[in-house]
């Protein structure tokens, strides 16, 4: 069968929640894309679990946020313990309250991002092209030339961009030959997602034992009324005879070190796996015109529930800077500022997940000692602490990733450089490079300084009347909306501010106005 061809502005490989989530906003922006994958449809198992807030706010702007929480499960406290006794729980919903629309985590499993995202592609009217497998590439000076295989035959589709979205086995990563740097942890754990379970507390569950580590994240109820949850571990060393069924007895293993450690029974499990963590982040996030991102740039430990989170604000960070440079706004180095500012992000998120799974999983004698011997003694004292001090508030921002943090110059002799981020940063500002900090807006129209944010274009915005003048000339000079708030966020925008926001929410200028 002769290939079929296809010409577009950008490609997305891989139609996982990242390949999904760069779709969806390159149709909110309006540029022609196609997006193709080998599988059939989107992922039938429940894989990745948790959306943190940042991610919930990349939903707000598509319009998507309301029809996620109205099939999620929303979890606001996190709750240690040791063995079969669980601790008092930290209250994530509480230190997130001031600094996020969306406090505390949202349960909604990788299957149901995947459907929700590829059904606002299909209404769009450019659907996933389902069934259809890189290949191969060729570049030229303005086009990556791609050929998709399928039963069916070959599709060639020549864009002037293509995003890599194609996972931790990228075959377009390997085709360029980018180094994935990291390691292996020697461990197999396993996932399954259990109906009828008893033996938990409420909330997100951390317990340890003398050999072993349990986590437990709530999915809702299952058919029967029951609780459903994710639970994870490590799995031990089979006692059994190895003629038994591999995946019968794997699950037996995990059964059987769920009730004999942590006390914890289920009816049956919906799905179970078996994996090892890795810790690895590409050497580069791009070659030519192919960008990588998601699994495909980095992968990592599923402490924290960060995985999917990373991809979709890869997703988002990239589209947004594809937006800039077909508008002619910026020039086509600016995407180099992709990789500038999301491979830090991954390099710290590996170094930080990989830090806390040593800790969780290490057999040494210290490491033993602090998680069954001394978490239960300073436990309760640090309940009681942590809603009363900055640390708490950092801990949730660090984990919902509110904080990322780009480098991006501070100079005020180029602002237009400061606007395409080019300068070379000379230090970290508390405000410039950072999310915009979110706030209520009591005395507006709009609920808070984030709802005009869903047009995703480049904006001023004042706080307090004091900046009105400034903001109204940096309107000007930037030719970009603006926009005036009465109230400023407390501790972090004094009135009087005056910032240039990016589509994707964060500040690419900041000055502060004097007031009397």
């Amino acid at each position: 069968m002769d290939a079929t061809e296809l010409h577009t502005d950008v490609l997305v490989i891989g139609a996982g929640p990242t390949g999904l989530m760069a779709g969806a906003w390159l149709q909110k922006f309006g540029i022609d894309a196609k997006v193709v994958d080998l599988k059939s449809g989107p992922t039938q198992e429940s894989r990745a679990l948790a959306l943190q807030a940042r991610s919930m706010e990349i939903y707000r702007q598509l319009g998507l946020a309301d029809e996620v929480q109205a099939r999620a499960i929303p979890t606001g406290e996190m709750r240690p313990g040791v063995g079969a006794r669980s601790f008092k729980s930290i209250k994530l919903n509480r230190l997130g309250y001031s600094q996020t629309h969306y406090a505390g985590l949202t349960m909604l499993e990788q299957s149901a991002n995947e459907e929700l995202l590829a059904q606002r592609l299909k209404d769009s009217g450019t659907p996933v092209l389902w069934g259809y497998g890189f290949e191969s590439l060729e570049e030229t000076a303005d086009r990556v030339n791609v050929t998709c295989s399928s039963p069916e035959g070959q599709l060639r589709i020549s864009a002037k961009y293509v995003i890599a979205a194609d996972g931790a086995s990228s075959p377009l990563r390997e085709s360029f030959n980018i180094p994935f740097e990291g390691s292996t942890d020697d461990e197999v754990f396993y996932v399954l997602d259990a109906h009828g379970v008893s033996g938990m507390g409420s909330g997100i569950n951390l317990r340890f034992s003398d050999e072993n580590f349990m986590l437990g994240f709530p999915m809702g109820a299952d058919a029967s009324g029951g609780d459903r949850r994710r639970l994870l571990g490590i799995l031990h060393e089979p006692d059994a005879s190895p003629h038994e069924q591999k995946l019968d007895l794997d699950e037996s293993r995990a059964r059987a070190s769920l009730r004999k450690e942590f006390g914890v029974l289920y009816t049956d499990a919906a799905w179970f796996s078996t994996y090892r963590v890795h810790h690895r982040v590409a050497k580069t996030f791009s070659h030519g015109r192919v960008f990588l991102v998601g699994d495909a740039a980095h992968i990592h430990s599923p402490v924290g529930a960060q995985g999917m989170n990373t991809g979709l604000q890869d997703a988002h960070n990239l589209v947004c800077k594809l937006s800039d440079v077909f508008s002619g706004r910026m020039p086509e180095s600016y995407l180099q500022r992709y990789e500038a500012e999301r491979r830090p992000v991954a390099l710290r998120l590996v170094s930080t997940t990989d830090w806390i799974f040593t800790a969780i999983t290490s057999r040494s004698w210290l490491a033993h000692t602090v998680r069954t011997r001394a978490l239960p003694l300073f436990w309760p004292m640090a309940v009681r602490l942590v809603g009363r001090i900055s640390a708490g508030r950092r801990f949730f921002g660090y984990l919902s990733q509110i904080r990322i943090h780009y480098w991006i110059d501070e100079s005020s002799e180029n602002r237009s450089a400061q606007a395409s981020g080019f300068a070379r940063a000379r230090r970290r500002g508390k405000v410039l490079g950072r999310r915009l900090p979110w706030v209520t807006n009591r005395t507006g129209a709009q609920p808070d300084n984030f709802e005009v944010l869903n047009d995703a274009t480049w904006q001023v915005h004042i706080y307090g009347p004091a900046g009105r003048t400034r903001g109204q000339e940096l309107a000007a000079e930037f030719g970009v909306g603006l926009h005036e708030f009465a109230e400023s966020p407390k501790r972090r925008l004094p009135n009087g501010s005056v910032v240039l926001v990016r589509p994707d929410m964060f500040v690419a200028h900041f000055e502060q106005v004097a007031t009397r």
